[in-house]
């Protein structure tokens, strides 16, 4: 809050608590999304695209699905910012009460 307003404020925290909350979901959520499978196909068509246009020849690395390569834990991201929006929105219903 102080780096944004110069203040301390709780209609401050709302606000940054949320930004700072929803960025980091989002993120959570792509990285599920991305360890569940779903672009494993694009990745590897874009990657034989790539290859054949590099004329690369193929390696033993060349098949692996991209949910295999990235491997990091994403409920604790969901989860921690699920309660940092829980408690910017009681915030806010104490902001407007």
């Amino acid at each position: 809050m102080l780096t944004f307003y110069w203040q301390v404020s709780l209609l401050y925290y709302i606000n940054v608590s949320f930004i700072v909350a929803a960025i980091v979901f989002l993120v959570g959520l792509i990285l599920y999304i991305m360890q569940s499978g779903f672009f494993d196909l694009i990745h590897t068509g874009m990657r034989k695209v790539t290859r054949r246009m590099r004329r690369e020849e193929e390696n033993e690395f060349a098949d692996v699905p991209l949910s295999k390569l990235v491997n990091v834990g994403y409920l604790s991201l969901l989860y921690s910012s699920l309660v940092v929006l829980a408690t910017s929105f009681i915030a806010l219903g104490f902001y407007y009460s």
